[in-house]
């Protein structure tokens, strides 16, 4: 539905004519008909005096749908294989879909995350920046800004400006990670089941990775290998149980690789 269609059911609704619309607006009745039949629209400077008038919200009266364009931005994450072993495609894809929906604030997000992914040389660490202060200036979502904050806060300590790094890390409240496990206490059903189940990968990921720093700051090859035999039962012990047995190969994989802390570059 255009504009001028949704102001004519808007009228219809409360019942007044062009006549007396265009009188409160202090505008002539021939520019609501105007508006009404699609042959010009309303300045902008008058859409939320129309919204007053009707009693409604700028979103209703642009006829905008946040779940239609919710589900609309979910598909384009879903399509765009994000989070697999291509992320310059998954940014390609997410970069073409910004062109139909400038500035939303998860795409640019994901956007982010893709282009930490390709960053192992340093090379895209000013860009990545430059997005990630144009997010927090534009979104209003929490999650996507402490997403932002730890992105920033690992882009400049690889390039050596742990100042800001430091700057960036303080600005992530401490108990974020106990999300889901507090989702998990005061949900019941299936969504404490998924909330639980998001907070169990998530302890198995932090609990690898908190190994492999300990291992990094070892000061005896006996010490290493101590962590590694460690390390080694932990993965046995969780593959033991189906629930647990994908993320566990995952973490294993990047624990045989050494690749454990690119998860947080």
């Amino acid at each position: 539905m255009n504009i001028g269609a949704k102001i004519r059911t808007l009228r219809k609704e409360k019942r007044v004519t062009q006549e007396e619309l265009a009188e409160y607006l202090h505008i002539s009745s021939q520019a609501v008909s105007k508006w009404e039949t699609g042959a010009s629209s309303p300045d902008i400077d008058m859409l939320p005096k129309l919204a007053i008038y009707f009693g409604t919200s700028l979103d209703n009266l642009l006829d905008f749908d946040q779940s239609k364009l919710d589900a609309a931005i979910e598909q384009i994450l879903i399509e765009s294989g994000r989070g697999g072993k291509d992320p310059a495609r998954s940014e390609a894809y997410l970069r073409k879909a910004l062109e139909k929906y400038p500035n939303n604030d998860l795409l640019l997000t994901c956007i982010l995350e893709d282009m930490q992914e390709q960053n192992d040389d340093g090379s895209r660490s000013a860009e990545i920046i430059e997005i990630g202060e144009r997010i927090l200036n534009c979104t209003k979502d929490d999650t996507n800004r402490i997403d932002v904050y730890r992105v920033m806060a690992e882009t400049y300590h690889k390039m050596g400006e742990q100042a800001m790094a430091e700057l960036y890390l303080e600005k992530i409240p401490g108990l974020h990670f106990m999300y889901y496990e507090i989702a998990a206490a005061i949900r019941s059903g299936e969504a404490r089941i998924q909330n639980v189940a998001c907070a169990e990968d998530l302890c198995i990921d932090k609990l690898i990775c908190m190994l492999w720093m300990r291992r990094e700051e070892a000061k005896t090859a006996d010490e290493t290998a101590a962590i590694d035999r460690q390390a080694q039962e932990t993965f046995a012990f969780f593959k033991q149980y189906p629930v647990y047995r994908a993320i566990t190969e995952i973490m294993e994989a990047l624990w045989n690789n050494g690749e454990i802390m690119r998860i947080y570059q």
